[in-house]
């Protein structure tokens, strides 16, 4: 049996500052963050012949990063610690996506990219 798999993407802009080895923190500093958000099923749904409705994902993953647009990565709580890394800012957006889809379990894979060439992703199933 095979599986079916869709993605939507997103954007927004946001600053944040790493922790680095030493115990300082690079300076703040933003980025045009890029989001992909991938579904997986092997069965469609029965009523659209669809992994997830390409409308509802968006609007999901759109009021997700929308919330993000123009934040201080560094100044949400689940980020105080300092480490608003690229990995965990992939898993923050992808549970927030799951709540907002009722906690989807077709949710595979969030990708962010912080940069061009560089791109972290979190498996919510553990894959």
């Amino acid at each position: 049996m095979g599986t079916y798999e869709v993605s939507v993407k997103g954007e927004f802009g946001a600053t944040h500052s790493v922790s680095l080895p030493d115990g300082s923190h690079e300076s703040p500093h933003g980025h045009q963050w890029r989001v992909t958000a991938v579904f997986r099923s092997s069965r469609l749904d029965k009523t659209m012949s669809v992994v997830i409705d390409f409308l509802e994902a968006e609007a999901s993953l759109r009021a997700v990063t929308d919330d993000l647009d123009g934040a201080n990565l560094n100044a949400l709580p689940v980020f105080s610690d300092g480490g608003a890394t690229a990995e965990r800012l992939a898993e923050y957006v992808a549970q927030r996506l799951a709540d907002r889809l009722g906690g989807d379990r077709r949710l595979y894979r969030l990708a962010v990219t912080e940069a061009p060439g560089c791109e972290a992703a979190f498996y919510p199933q553990g894959a």
